[in-house]
């Protein structure tokens, strides 16, 4: 069972610190300098991993810091990337695995927070109720709907084929494009043999059709795997530090109240992901890590999209020496 290890303070202690001193694990020396600038727009997916922003924004956790945050809900990180190297976007919120792809393109974005860690019951490969798919084994030669095709779906996918023996070669990725909102009902048309989910369209799928969970992807080597985080492009954070401290600093405060109070999760979610309250108080929480990023963890990341092939081997001298990371995390 997984024992939510990712913490890096005590859980009192990172509420107690966030509530009181506005200022999370940053320096209380920040706490006084005003943002550049105060009106930002982060793009983000309606997700329960992405739970440390949505509960920052409804307790006015932003705004405490001098902060106008509009959130712009996408349907991935992938589908971002490109309007926020045109500065249309000042952060974004999802999945490492575009951005990695893009830092070697020649991209430069910056990891300003982590944002979740996979636990249980929070990422799933889910059939339709009447499905003849009982095994993971069964979806060989089968198609998948994911909500990017270069993503963490794909990523922690291809990890579960492995370690039953399925080659990921073996399936189709399918991307959805409206994101995880649709792709429920979507999976019902059998466009797909099975949908790559996030909570709380997990248990949506559970409640609203009867679908079923085929597995789930917190195991073997997918356990505790680093899913999503915050992240700006280097010159932004450049150009704005103060206003990225703000950032980070009222993210750290929704961070820890998101671990200690799933009722807040429950409650911010509620507004943003546009569904009946029996599905949202029911859903699985992931971890959310307080603290510096962790090179180690997004590694992981880094290391995985080699392995499958999502980033090319000419870059694994770069990777295994950490330096990709290093570029990344600053």
């Amino acid at each position: 069972m997984n024992t939510r290890s990712v913490r890096l303070v005590p859980l009192a202690a990172a509420v107690s610190t966030a509530l009181a001193s506005g200022c999370g694990t940053v320096a209380v020396t920040s706490a006084a300098q005003p943002p550049e600038e105060p009106d930002i727009t982060v793009a983000a997916l309606p997700a329960v991993d992405l739970a440390g922003l949505y509960v920052a924004q409804d307790q006015g956790l932003f705004a405490r810091q001098g902060l106008h945050v509009m959130i712009r809900k996408i349907s991935s990180s992938e589908a971002i990337i490109a309007d926020q190297l045109k500065g249309q976007v000042d952060i974004s919120a999802g999945s490492y695995v575009p951005y990695i792809s893009a830092q070697t393109a020649g991209a430069r974005f910056r990891i300003l927070a982590e944002a979740s860690i996979l636990e249980p019951n929070t990422r799933e490969l889910v059939t339709s109720a009447d499905s003849p798919i009982t095994t993971v084994g069964g979806l060989a030669g089968k198609k998948i709907g994911v909500n990017g095709t270069n993503s963490i779906g794909t990523l922690l996918i291809s990890l579960l084929l492995s370690e039953h023996g399925v080659s990921p070669r073996k399936v189709t990725f399918v991307t959805d494009d409206a994101g995880f909102p649709a792709m429920p009902g979507q999976l019902q048309h059998g466009a797909w043999s099975a949908a790559f989910l996030a909570e709380p369209y997990i248990t949506f799928a559970g409640e609203e059709y009867g679908e079923r969970v085929l597995a789930d992807l917190d195991q073997g080597d997918a356990v505790e795997f680093p899913i999503d985080g915050y992240v700006a492009t280097q010159a932004w954070a450049e150009r704005y530090p103060k206003t990225a401290a703000a950032f980070v600093r009222a993210i750290e405060q929704g961070q820890a109240l998101a671990d200690a109070d799933p009722n807040a999760v429950q409650a911010a979610m509620a507004k943003y992901d546009d569904l009946a309250p029996q599905v949202t108080a029911a859903i699985a929480l992931p971890g959310y890590p307080i603290g510096p990023v962790n090179r180690t963890r997004i590694q992981r990341v880094a290391q995985a999209m080699l392995q499958f092939g999502i980033l090319s081997s000419r870059y694994a001298a770069e990777i295994e020496r950490g330096a990709l990371v290093t570029s990344l995390v600053g």
